[in-house]
Formats: structure tokens, sequence, C-alpha cells
């Protein structure tokens, strides 16, 4: 782990030098220095609503995120236990996964309008179907013989699924769940772009259309960093979940 950071903090460290250098070297709006990056950054958390935007955003990409999680892995669950379910739903998961999520967003005005509503549903469309799919893909494949091996100590129904598929499933689960967060954030700010200018997605049209790239590139950094931070809870909650590989690897 502690290699780990040090390789991020060493790529991070040279990624900083390389763009100073770029920025100051080159002298074009395109690339502007890091340290105007920062400058920019300071200021826009101090007079420019940076952060009150970002609340907005988050706001809107914890609740679709919920959902897209909540019903992800239900529905993944019931496509992997039962055939029947699966063969009803597997040819709507893979062909809306398949489709580009922009596709539905006339749609989505007509229905929701220009509002909240619409922006929560296109987070929950991009990351849905990543976490149904795994979550069906992680309970459809568990070992066999671990399951045969519990029945015959007499677990069934709830217990079997409880204590033996759910754990053995867990790794394929969080791995879509992953996959997900990192979508949900493209679905926020593609919600904030295409239906309605507000939030982070506002503020990057804003600062994008005026060339102000030192401000442009202020908040581009700052979502790359709401989506590493996300990311980053789930592999904790994935290690804590998953703890018993480890325990097992190591025996």
């Amino acid at each position: 782990m502690n290699q780990r950071i040090t390789a991020n903090l060493a790529s991070i460290l040279t990624l900083a030098i390389i763009w100073e250098a770029l920025g100051r070297g080159l002298q074009t709006i395109l690339i502007p220095p890091l340290s105007q990056v920062g400058s920019a950054w300071l200021h826009l958390i101090k007079n420019g609503g940076l952060l009150e935007n970002l609340i907005i955003s988050l706001g809107t990409l914890v609740v679709g995120f919920f959902l897209a999680l909540t019903l992800g892995v239900a529905i993944g669950v019931l496509m992997g236990s039962f055939e029947k379910v699966e063969h009803c739903l597997d040819l709507y998961i893979n062909g809306l996964m398949a489709s580009p999520t922009i596709a539905f967003i006339p749609v989505l005005i007509l229905w929701f309008g220009l509002g909240v509503q619409s922006r929560i549903v296109v987070v929950f469309l991009f990351s849905f179907f990543v976490i149904a799919v795994n979550t069906m893909t992680g309970i459809k494949y568990v070992d066999s013989s671990l399951v045969e091996m519990s029945r015959s100590f007499g677990a069934k129904g709830w217990e079997l699924f409880y204590k033996v598929q759910l754990p053995a499933a867990l790794p394929m689960i969080m791995a879509g769940v992953k996959l997900g967060v990192g979508r949900a954030v493209k679905g926020m700010v593609t919600g904030e772009v295409v239906l309605a200018l507000t939030g982070t997605g506002a503020m990057i049209m804003q600062y994008g259309s005026a060339f102000a790239t030192d401000a442009l590139f202020a908040i581009i950094l700052t979502i790359l960093v709401v989506a590493l931070i996300a990311m980053k809870i789930v592999e904790v909650i994935d290690r804590r979940l998953t703890s018993w590989k480890v325990e097992i690897a190591v025996e």
C-alpha cells in the first residue's frame, strides 16, 4: 500500500511539473500553467460559487447513484438467481447498456422536464446497467461446488444466498459498483451540460465559452477529484466487505 501511495504521489508530482513547464514555455491560452489554474481555483472557491454549484451537482450524483445501486443490485441478484428473470430482462438490460445514454435526452425532457428529476435519471442511466450486469454475473457464476457443499450441510433458501452466494459474488458486485460510480460522475456532468445549465456543468459551459481556460481546468480538476474520492470510498468499502479473500490468501 505504501508503494502504491508513493507511486501515485510521484506520478502527480511529475504531471504537475510537466504541466507547469508546458504552460510557462508555450505561453498559450490553451494550456495555462498549473499555478495559474490553482489561483483560479482559489478565486472560484472564494467568489465564483464553486462550492455552491458543487453541492448542487453532488446532490444529483448521490440520489441518482443511490437509486442505480439499489435497483442495480436487486435486479442483478434476481437475474443471477432465476433463469426466467434473466431471459425476460437480459435483452433489455444489454441493449440499453450498449445504447448511447445521450440518445434518451429528448425523451427525458418530455417526461421529466428540465429540472432535477431529469438530471437524476441521467445519472441513474449512466450507472445502473453496469451494476446490474456485474451483479448478475457474480451471482450466476458462484462456484457450484461451494453451493452444493453448503446444501449438504443444510443451507438453503435465504441462508444459502446470504451466507454463501452473496459473499462469493461480492468481488464482482463491487467491481460493478466501482465502474458505476465513475459513470455516475459522467452522467452528473452530462445532465448538467445537456439538460439544464446548472451546477458544475453550467460553470464548465460558462468559462469554456469565455475561453477562461484557467478557471475551466480548475473546475475539471475539481470534478476529477470528486470522481477519485468516490471511487476510493468504494475501494475502502470493497476491502472491508471482501477482507476474507485476503485472509484466505495469507493462509
